[in-house]
């Protein structure tokens, strides 16, 4: 636009008289300002996820975070997860080097649900599994360009998954001129990586391909690997204009590893193909993709009770396909102060196997499907809402979405959201809102049923070996499980000062967690001291409703355009409403100190330290297997200190090289062993075989990364 305003200047001054053409000079120093306080807005922080447009990040109605290519490229971290620990308040829980879990503003879990997963604006949580798959997730570090966290209910926008918030990660865009990448990592415990990136533009068009491979040990064998895993990514994009462009991509990925499943560990092989039709206008977007994740996995423990060996778990191969389209309209203006959105979206998600049971059918003696193993399982949804933002003033907006959810397993839900921000002053927002939002079951939760194997020295024999296989298409799964549900209510304090150096931001809330579902085992002995099939339940349920109430302070300050330091404080209280106590099964407290720096000579890295209080963890599961009962261990004050030294230079031309160090680094000052810790509470078995999560420890990392 400064271009075209330019040449008009240019071609005018042939005619027009001088004051004329001092006015026009006076125009396109405005427009040269408008540009520069634009570029001002882009570094302070616009975002996009809280109202699926584009704003100033004080104006958003929700808490969000925004961690830059800036960030990526200064931490230490080696994947998208312990990035995100930069994030005030959330709580990463690494379960294994292959499961890692995110929770927020919630009661303490490993079940990794609480938050939807956006790709490009693709849904990446698996649909029938209900669970983000981050080691496999086709997005490595060097294909993230931001993160976007929202942190609240956000279902009134984004439907049923995104319960305690919605992360959204950008991909980099296709740049101008012709770039590429490699990198390699290697270090401790078996770690290594290596990935490569290439972008180019041709005219209107770009195209983009990456890919990524590794593999690490596990923290406590560390001669024994525990993932390894490969990803792809390719990009074709149309650009008809600076607002308009069509996108076309797949993605790739393929790992294997071991998770905790509160059953006991799995060997599990987890696969990704999907593929992204997107357009994007000025006032419309839309998007059209298909995701198909293949998984087979091995449930390590065993089926015991009262100290007897009944059966193992089958090994277990499945597949599951998602088809989904959604599309969202800005509608013209009626008048200055409002602007409305619309959208919609449906989806139709299948999951096939040979080696689970099926509920309705395995024990139904007038089913043709009656004691064969093997399920086909349908789900659908559908969603409707709008979004509306209401200007009575230039220091007010009033912001109000509802949305209509249905989906084929519970039904209908409406999600609203209430908030009012108010910009007082220049450069500080003050905001409050409500707002409800809801989890719906995965098909883990709701229609799970593993198969039995018998060893030859089970007491189960005979006839009565059939009796378990029906026993065991009742347990886990529960049909009738409903919605987890939140509402929300919520403040925030947003101020920067001293021209941006410096940002301090207050948020509050109090939520209302109800139907948390859970495992709930009851397991009753007959004469012979083999469990009693008719009284014993082994399913997921709604076990506990909770009120959760805590803060979340953060400080940022510049000094300097090379340096940007953080300091972050989140307290949780979490009340148990059935027993009218506050619970001690999540940790109270997660500090956050350090910094990133970046200088001219070249030098970069950071320094950051994690602290989360004590807290005793329940559910863990037993050594002795799903019937035996739940374990509740205790988790003392542990910090994880996360860094990276390293020096960038560049040579003749375009190409840049760097090279250092990242550290993982965990440290427990109050228990043993001085550098390790757990995340998910774990342990060896008298037997030597371990359970639960794994016990961290260091891992040193050294990489080399070109470019140009």
């Amino acid at each position: 636009m400064k271009v075209i305003c330019t040449l008009t200047a240019l071609v005018l001054c042939v005619s027009l008289p001088a004051r004329a053409v001092d006015m026009l000079a006076e125009i396109e120093v405005q427009e040269e300002e408008f540009i520069d306080e634009f570029a001002f807005l882009e570094d302070a922080g616009m975002i996009e996820l809280a109202s699926r447009h584009r704003q100033e990040i004080g104006m958003s109605p929700s808490a969000v975070t925004v961690l830059t290519r800036e960030d990526v490229e200064a931490s230490g971290a080696t994947n998208i997860p312990d990035l995100l620990r930069l994030v005030p308040g959330m709580d990463v829980i690494v379960v294994t080097p292959s499961q890692t879990a995110l929770t927020s503003r919630m009661n303490w879990t490993n079940t990794n649900d609480h938050y939807l997963v956006l790709v490009d604006g693709r849904d990446a949580v698996p649909e029938l599994l209900g669970q983000m798959p981050w080691h496999v997730e086709t997005v490595s570090l060097d294909d993230v360009e931001r993160i976007e966290i929202l942190r609240g209910p956000a279902s009134s926008l984004y439907g049923a998954s995104a319960l305690a918030g919605v992360i959204s990660i950008t991909t980099l865009v296709v740049p101008e001129k012709t770039s590429a990448s490699a990198r390699v990592e290697t270090g401790e415990i078996g770690y290594t990586e290596a990935g490569m990136r290439g972008s180019t533009r041709i005219g209107d068009w770009g195209f983009s391909l990456s890919s990524t491979v590794g593999t690490m040990n596990s923290f406590c064998r560390p001669r024994q690997e525990q993932k390894e895993y490969w990803k792809l990514r390719s990009m074709v994009e149309y650009r008809w204009s600076e607002a308009g462009r069509l996108t076309l991509d797949f993605s790739a990925s393929q790992g294997s590893g071991t998770l905790n499943t509160g059953s006991g560990l799995a060997d599990i092989d987890y696969g990704i193909r999907a593929l992204r039709l997107a357009y994007e206008s000025q006032d419309i977007r839309g998007r059209l993709y298909w995701y198909n994740a293949p998984v087979s996995f091995s449930l390590q423990a065993p089926l015991e009770f009262g100290g007897l060996r009944l059966a193992t778990y089958h090994p277990a191969e499945l597949v599951g396909h998602t088809i989904n389209a959604d599309c969202q309209w800005t509608l013209p203006e009626l008048f200055e102060e409002l602007l409305l959105l619309v959208g919609g979206s449906g989806r139709a998600a299948y999951l096939g196997s040979d080696h689970l049971l099926d509920g309705e059918t395995y024990a139904d003696i007038t089913s043709p499907r009656y004691h064969e193993p093997g399920v086909e399982h349908w789900e659908g949804r559908a969603a409707a809402f709008v979004h509306s933002e209401y200007r009575p003033s230039e220091w007010m907006t009033i912001t109000g979405t509802l949305r209509f959810d249905y989906n084929t397993v519970t039904g209908s839900f409406v999600s609203p959201r209430l908030a009012v921000v108010f910009k007082h002053q220049n450069n500080q927002y003050i905001r409050a809102g409500v707002g409800r939002g809801f989890l719906k079951p995965s098909y883990i939760n709701s229609f799970l049923h593993p198969m039995a194997v018998f060893p030859d020295d089970s007491p189960i024999q005979g006839p009565a070996q059939q009796n378990f296989q029906e026993f065991m298409s009742g347990i886990v799964g529960n049909p009738d499980l409903g919605n987890t549900e939140l509402t929300s209510f919520e403040g925030g304090y947003l101020g920067n000062f001293f021209d941006g150096k410096l940002s301090v931001a207050l948020d509050l809330y109090y939520n209302q967690l109800r139907k948390i579902a859970g495992m709930r085992a009851e397991m009753v002995a007959d004469e012979q001291g083999l469990p009693d099939l008719d009284k014993s339940v082994i399913t997921v349920d709604s076990i506990m409703d909770v009120d959760i109430h805590g803060f979340e302070l953060v400080v940022r300050y510049y000094p300097a355009d090379s340096v940007a330091l953080l300091a972050s404080w989140a307290h949780r209280q979490v009340l148990e409403l059935g027993t009218g106590h506050l619970s001690d099964n999540t940790p109270k407290n997660l500090v956050t100190l350090g910094g990133r720096f970046r200088t001219e000579s070249g030098l970069v890295g950071s320094l950051y330290i994690f602290s989360r209080s004590e807290f005793w963890q329940s559910g863990v599961e037993n050594p002795k297997g799903l019937m035996a009962p739940k374990l509740k261990l205790h988790a003392d004050n542990n910090f994880l200190i996360l860094g990276k030294l390293g020096y960038r230079w560049k040579t003749a031309g375009s190409f840049e090289l760097e090279t250092g160090v990242k550290l993982f680094l965990p440290f427990s000052p109050f228990s043993g062993p001085l550098f390790s810790y757990y995340e998910e509470a774990g342990g060896i078995s008298p037997d030597g075989r371990y359970y639960g999560g794994e016990q961290l420890t260091r891992m040193l990392t050294g990489y080399l990364r070109g470019s140009f």
